[in-house]
């Protein structure tokens, strides 16, 4: 009986692996998709992460109507090519209801419904580094 809990136990064990890598490959190819998690009586979060050109990366958290949303997105890297279109935000806010905001030059946003937020970060030229820090502060 022990011989084939050990069995049993490892075929799982393999399966559950074979599944992580899978997971990870497909994330590489298409950047990250993540819900947002803020520490108990915490109002803001930081997250480091980094995005390769043409792929994205997605947040998505929930907030209450009326409460402000503050997000800032810091790129570690510099621009590659100095003639591309610059001053550029790299991401986009979405509400609820799918309205879009695409680099928008402020992170303020004012919370109109309750729901679902997404904040999409993808380098907004070509950049040295593909890291980034994602700050987000809800109140």
């Amino acid at each position: 009986m022990k011989r084939r809990s050990l069995l049993y136990f490892g075929i799982s064990l393999t399966i559950c692996a074979a599944c992580s890598f899978v997971k990870v490959s497909a994330q590489s190819a298409t950047g990250v998709t993540q819900r947002v998690q803020f520490e108990k009586g915490r109002f803001s979060t930081i997250v480091k992460g980094a995005v390769e050109p043409g792929n994205k990366d997605t947040y998505i958290f929930r907030a209450r109507q009326g409460q402000e949303i503050i997000m800032d997105v810091v790129w570690e890297g510099t621009p590659v090519d100095q003639n591309e279109e610059q001053g550029l935000s790299g991401f986009s806010f979405v509400q609820p209801d799918g309205k879009i905001f695409e680099d928008p030059q402020d992170g303020y946003f004012n919370a109109l419904s309750t729901g679902d937020y997404r904040v999409i970060i993808a380098q907004p030229y070509r950049l040295s580094s593909p890291g980034y820090t994602f700050k987000l502060t809800i109140r």
